[in-house]
């Protein structure tokens, strides 16, 4: 079977010429479905009765590949060509979370945990209900004020290599009408700050130390993602169990006590945070402006050492590579071979190829098959040792 490679199809598809039990582990960023609520009754009738859904609307910028998030025969293929304790770590929206997580559940997968992946940098996509009150009322606003943030971002086209939506001019505006003036100030959205990563898991073939032993899944590497320390880290403490701590009181309790700490890192915890490419698990003792930024013009534009990809990366929701890295080490064993089914713009490869992993993606654009070849012949690990 063919191995580090991009493959162009649907993946359900694909993945019928690969045998059972031939990944290690799946880390993939699927479709979200961030498009017209759906008729939950409908999908759910559908994907217990074994049919489709047929979701019929554009998803996100109007993407129709984002229309709806994949549905449980596409999970049941991905489940029967992981090995057993094999885990599946799925990006999901924080809107369709639950459709996402049942369709993963209808496929085989047992739910073990959701990690969240903070970041502080995304922009507000709420609409201005006083605006939309002048707007339906025809009534025309007073140029107030100017907004130079709202104005760069006024340049901005749907396709754009950064995923930014068109913007407005930059105006700040008052309200024209008496309706507008009361609802003013109030809109439809709260700014985005995380996205979950569900953690997914194959049954086990035996016990966790069985299925080890026989293919090399079964657990994470918590050794191997521990969270580096620095020198303002605050006193860590435990209770009896934990770490080694030794105390019980006097009624049977286990204590809350000081210990030394692992001199490897911080135990890794379920949401992670970023400081120049570099995953934390968060116990919030970092500044805001240390915390995670989403893909950076590095991760965008596939450059490594000043060398660009000579195929543009304009997917519209790429991820860090420092964060697939991370997640792709949590989860594989080493030399394992990690499977991507909706690999874009080819971030998840990336990373692995920079790490030692093999991998397969899957797309069914070959414009997305094109991007992520590109930025693996620019970014891949032959590419870095030859920079």
């Amino acid at each position: 079977m063919e191995i580090n490679v991009v493959l162009c199809g649907d993946s359900a598809e694909v993945l019928r010429g690969y045998p059972d039990a031939f990944f290690d582990s799946v880390v993939c960023d699927p479709p979200y479905g961030l498009s017209k609520e759906p008729d939950i009754s409908e999908v759910l009738t559908k994907w217990l009765a074994g049919e489709p859904y047929d979701h019929g609307h554009g998803g996100f910028m109007g993407k129709a590949w984002d229309s709806f998030v994949p549905h449980p025969d596409l999970w049941r293929e991905v489940l029967r060509v992981l090995k057993p304790g094999g885990h599946a770590l799925v990006f999901a929206g924080t809107r369709t979370q639950d459709l996402m997580t049942i369709a993963l559940r209808l496929g085989g997968f047992e739910i073990r945990d959701v990690i969240e992946w903070l970041y502080f940098n995304g922009f507000p996509k709420s609409m201005d209900v006083g605006k939309a009150i002048d707007k339906a009322a025809g009534a025309e606003r007073k140029v107030v004020g100017f907004d130079s943030v709202a104005a760069k971002r006024s340049t901005a086209i749907s396709t754009n290599a950064y995923g930014d939506y068109s913007g407005q001019s930059g105006d700040i505006t008052a309200p024209a009408t008496e309706l507008a003036r009361k609802w003013d100030g109030w809109g439809t959205a709260l700014k985005p700050a995380h996205e979950p990563i569900i953690v997914a898991r194959k049954p086990l073939a035996g016990t966790v130390a069985e299925t080890v032993e026989k293919y090399g899944t079964g657990a994470i590497n918590i050794a191997g993602c521990r969270i580096g320390r620095t020198d303002g880290d605050r006193t860590e403490y435990g209770v009896t169990g934990d770490e080694g701590s030794p105390t019980v009181n006097t009624f049977g309790q286990r204590e809350r006590v000081a210990y030394t700490p692992d001199e490897a890192g911080r135990f890794p915890a379920n949401c992670v945070t970023a400081d120049n490419g570099a995953f934390y698990s968060p116990y919030f003792n970092v500044s805001p402006a240390e915390l995670s930024k989403k893909a950076s013009k590095r991760d965008r534009n596939s450059c490594v050492n000043g060398s660009h990809s000579p195929v543009p990366n304009t997917h519209p929701t790429v991820k860090p590579v420092a964060l697939m890295s991370w997640l792709i080490t949590l989860v594989t064993p080493p030399g394992g071979t990690v499977l991507d089914p909706f690999s874009g713009s080819g971030t998840t490869l990336v990373a692995a190829a920079q790490d030692g992993f093999n991998y397969v993606g899957i797309d069914m654009l070959p414009a997305h098959v094109d991007i992520a070849n590109a930025r693996l012949n620019t970014e891949g690990a032959g590419a870095i040792d030859a920079a």
